[in-house]
Parts: C-alpha cells; sequence; structure tokens
C-alpha cells in the first residue's frame, strides 16, 4: 500500500511500516517506556469496555502489577545477574511495535549467577504465574537450581525467567545471538532481530508466526538504513 506520492505505509504481509519506521527513530529506553504505557492504556480501554472500574476489577481478577521493565533491568544489572532481553521486550528493544505484558530473560545456569538471581528478584516477591493461592514456593537458589524455566508475578510486574529457549538452545548460544543495547544506563545484552526470528520460528504459535511477519520487515528496514 502506497500514500503520499509513492510512500509505503504497509507491506506486502500487511505490517505497518510506519510504525516500525517511527520506533527506529527512537533509543530502546524510549520504545520500552511506550511498551508500559500502551499497555496501561490498553488495561484500561478492556476495563472500559466491560463497564468495569478498577476496584470491580480487582476483586474479579488476580492483582497484576504494571511491567516496570526499568527497575527490572536495574534490579538484575545491580546484582551482576548474566541474562539475555528475549521475546517482546526484546522485539521492542529492535524497534518492533509489538506491546507486550511480561517480561522475558534468559539467564545462565551457574550457581554464582542463579544466587544472583535469587537475590536480584527476593525483594519484589516473585510468586508463580498461575498457581493456587497459599501453594508454598520461593525463587531461591535451590528452586532456581531444581528447575529450568519460570513464569513469575512480581511487584514489578509479570516476569519469566527462561533457562533454555526454543530454536537457541541454553544461555551460551543465546548470548551468541544477541547484541549489547544501552539501556536505562547499562549495557544489556539483547536478542537480535535474526535470532528473535530462531526461536519465534521454532515455537511456531499462532502469535508467534504473527510476530515472523513484521521481524522480517523490520529486519529489511535496519539492514536498508543501519540504526
Amino acid at each position: 500500500m502506497e500514500w503520499y506520492g509513492g510512500y509505503q505505509v504497509q507491506s506486502e504481509s500487511g505490517v505497518d511500516l510506519t510504525l516500525l519506521r517511527e520506533n527506529l527513530r527512537h533509543t530502546p529506553d524510549d520504545r520500552l517506556r511506550k511498551n508500559s504505557r500502551a499497555l496501561r492504556s490498553l488495561q484500561a480501554f478492556d476495563r472500559e469496555c466491560r463497564g468495569t472500574t478498577q476496584s470491580q476489577a480487582n476483586l474479579m481478577e488476580p492483582a497484576m502489577n504494571d511491567l516496570q521493565i526499568e527497575p527490572i533491568i536495574q534490579a538484575l544489572m545491580g546484582h551482576q545477574v548474566k541474562f539475555v532481553l528475549i521475546g517482546g521486550l526484546a522485539m521492542r528493544a529492535q524497534g518492533s511495535a509489538h506491546i507486550t505484558e511480561d517480561a522475558d530473560f534468559c539467564y545462565e545456569r551457574s550457581s554464582k549467577n542463579i544466587q544472583a538471581l535469587a537475590k536480584a528478584m527476593v525483594s519484589y516477591h516473585p510468586y508463580l504465574r498461575g498457581a493456587p493461592p497459599g501453594l508454598p514456593f520461593n525463587f531461591d537458589a535451590p528452586t532456581i537450581q531444581s528447575g529450568l524455566n519460570f513464569t513469575l508475578n512480581t511487584d514489578l510486574g509479570q516476569i519469566d525467567f527462561l533457562g533454555e529457549v526454543s530454536g537457541l538452545g541454553i544461555y551460551d548460544k543465546v548470548l551468541a545471538a544477541s547484541e549489547t543495547k544501552p539501556m536505562f544506563g547499562h549495557p544489556v545484552q539483547v536478542l537480535t532481530i535474526e535470532g528473535l526470528i530462531a526461536a519465534k520460528t521454532a515455537a511456531g504459535r499462532n502469535k508467534d508466526k504473527r510476530d515472523l511477519l513484521e521481524l522480517e520487515e523490520l529486519k529489511k528496514l535496519k539492514l536498508a538504513k543501519p540504526e
């Protein structure tokens, strides 16, 4: 689709290229903050459509804290946790218009890093997402060591810590498919567009197939005009 004398606003696959071009003009910090603002707007719109107030929504649904990506990054970096930002927020950091409700990380599985991860999160009361209330659970080093992938509710929003990523493998493989981006004052490892494409292709869910269309267009834009 072309407007304005040949200016292409939509790809043949239906991706809005104007959103991607606009996102590429901003820093990774700006892109992630915009995700949080958009998420709050969508949640408010959903409540409005259902005719419920915030207090009514809290009674009907489990409490869900806003996704606060900056404090999450600060906590992980402050405790020197080895991680790679993956998933929807990695897409955002790369310039995607994707909006996500959770923060996804691949973490290194060494004993030292597991202890650092447990310490980084302990103040934010991590609890298994979807688990029945009252289920005994401590996101401590022994628990992390005995598990692999964790989907958590925390005071900073929903966070997923994965020891292995589909299509890539364990942390070392994910790290090799990442690049460093300045983020909230820290050098953060972020999965590359190519790494995201590999992970989304392996996962193969319907939402991943939609994301792949956007990632392919984003790749073309960045190759045509490096960030």
